[in-house]
């Protein structure tokens, strides 16, 4: 019998067997002020339909069937007049928030229409009012859903290009999942399998996300990464009879936990990469080699098998953040020796890891590629879009920049793929902030530099960010579509609206995509209020704040 038959979100267990406290007035009365946040059933649906079918396999936050036999009480509750459970109104709220931000185009049209809003006031509506009974919580009465509303705040926060916020909800999040001793497998007592799996995987999520806004951001980490004492999760709670080759929906997610954990391991007591050997780099690559090596085979870089990818879209996605992750991390090791001149050796192997850095650099932007090409339009405001690509040509620009003896190996090839960096910002320019200060920066720093710029062509890109014509791309070979084989609107009880097809989320060709609502982006006052010696200053719509300009190694450069 699967496991999730048994749980109980409201249930916390320690030691003694303490429930969670039964809901103050003030909350209750709270929870009830805020339901007219809550759009009517069949809007609700239609939001929940696509989180649960699309948007959750991002990090498969949340187990499908249990949400939703929640979810289908919550009504039948409210429509009896019943108390509302302020916890679970809360992560719905946080759950239509972040799927408002990836909506399909046949979606934003139909949600539009109906609720005669703009889709960013009715994202922002929808999480100013789970903050607002987010707020009501106590630490000392924490809960599952507590965490798994936490989490889905951090994640709708760095959609909006708002990271330093999204890293402050990151520490809340992980303070509350120790309250409950999830970081350790503690007051696990009375749980059953099913119950502790969900543990094992919501510290799992927040395990990935703070390794890598420490090592690719530069944030302090706020779990100690040297405790790999915690279990990982064992994915049987998704194994599938019918289907022996599936993987878990958290398998891309568990991959990155089990990387995280070794390269810790590895890390010894090495505080960043730049107090690492030579032989130590050397090792670290060789363990990420053989752990790509060792990938599913979904999930292989090469010749992966997409013979699932049909039934189930979301592998699709899953394969791309995997290969970009990985790629990342792997060049994460050998920025120091691509942001330096040839004659600041560090190692007496710094031209062989220059070499490797070029490599995987381009590999990066090639994963990147795919990754843009998969997410673009409809889903332009994930954050790894933007950072994989901006972050790797910034380190190809300070690369090429430093090399004064033109002796930097693929130096044509880094060139190029700058400046097709250059083209998937600009395009990403059209929907997000975050995509045009990114663009902006990027391409201001090219033409600062003509050992860069020369034959780029990207001045004619600048020209056209301000265009209003919209450009018409091809579709990616493969898209999302919510028709899988289980789909949720027929296997957990979810009533569709009539006036939503079961393929609504499938990709539309861009020429039928609105852009952001109330977005505008002045690229020339940009340019003209940030000079590229004044990173303190820069404003570039958030990811200032999370990009170190320093890394590059560029204060003797003028620009």
């Amino acid at each position: 019998m699967p496991g999730h038959v048994h749980w109980k979100v409201n249930t916390i267990n320690d030691g003694a067997q303490r429930k969670q406290a039964p809901p103050e007035p003030a909350r209750l009365e709270l929870a009830e002020r805020v339901l007219h946040a809550v759009p009517p059933r069949s809007i609700t649906d239609a939001f929940v339909n696509h989180f649960l079918s699309v948007v959750n396999y991002r990090y498969s936050t949340i187990y499908a069937p249990t949400f939703t036999n929640q979810y289908v009480q919550w009504w039948a509750d409210r429509a009896a007049g019943k108390r509302l459970s302020p916890e679970f109104t809360c992560l719905l709220l946080r759950v239509c928030a972040y799927s408002v931000q990836y909506l399909t185009s046949s979606l934003r049209k139909m949600i539009i229409f109906e609720m005669a809003c703009d889709l960013q006031q009715l994202t922002d509506r929808f999480s100013e009012a789970a903050e607002q009974l987010s707020q009501s919580f106590t630490a000392a009465n924490t809960c599952v859903e507590r965490v798994q509303e936490q989490f889905l705040k951090g994640a709708w926060l760095k959609s909006e290009a708002k990271i330093v916020e999204s890293w402050h909800v990151l520490g809340c999040t992980i303070r509350e999942a120790q309250e409950l001793g999830i970081d350790r497998d503690a007051n696990t007592k009375g749980l059953n399998e099913f119950e502790i799996e969900i543990r094992r995987r919501i510290w799992a999520l927040l395990y990935i996300w703070d390794w890598q806004m420490g090592a690719w951001l530069g944030r302090p980490n706020l779990i100690d990464q040297k405790n790999l004492k915690f279990k990982l999760p064992t994915l049987r709670l998704d194994s599938s009879s019918s289907e022996p080759n599936l993987l878990s929906p958290f398998a891309h997610m568990a991959l990155q936990a089990s990387l995280g954990r070794r390269l810790n391991t590895v890390m010894g007591d090495a505080q960043s990469v730049e107090a690492l050997s030579a032989n130590e780099i050397i090792s670290i690559q060789a363990r990420l080699d053989k752990f790509i090596d060792d990938l599913p085979s979904i999930f292989r870089l090469h010749d992966p098998d997409t013979s699932l990818d049909v039934d189930h879209p979301y592998l699709v996605f899953q394969r791309h953040q995997l290969h970009t992750v990985l790629h990342v991390t792997k060049l994460d090791f050998l920025k120091p020796f691509l942001t330096r001149a040839r004659d600041d050796k560090k190692t007496d192997r710094d031209d062989e890891f220059r070499a490797m850095g070029i490599d995987l650099a381009l590999d990066v932007l090639m994963v990147a590629r795919r990754l843009f090409d998969h997410e673009f339009p409809i889903n332009a405001k994930f954050h790894m879009v933007v950072f994989s690509i901006f972050d790797t040509s910034t380190i190809l620009c300070s690369a090429i920049i430093h090399d004064s003896e033109s002796s930097l190996t693929r130096r044509d090839e880094v060139t190029n793929a700058i400046n097709g960096s250059l083209d998937m910002l600009h395009q990403l320019s059209r929907s997000t902030k975050l995509g045009a200060s990114s663009y902006a920066f990027l391409y201001k720093l090219v033409q600062s530099h003509p050992e860069i710029s020369c034959g780029a062509g990207a001045g004619k890109r600048l020209r056209r960010l301000s265009s209003t014509s919209t450009h018409t791309l091809e579709l990616p070979p493969l898209v999302h579509h919510s028709s899988s084989k289980e789909s949720v609107n027929s296997s957990i009880g979810i009533q569709a609206p009539a006036s939503i097809s079961q393929t609504s989320t499938a990709i539309e060709p861009t020429s039928t995509m609105p852009l952001i609502h109330d977005f505008s982006f002045d690229v020339d006052q940009f340019l003209a209020q940030n000079p590229l010696g004044s990173a303190n200053a820069l404003d570039m719509g958030g990811i200032e704040q999370i990009w170190d300009w320093e890394d590059l190694n560029l204060d003797q450069f003028p620009c």
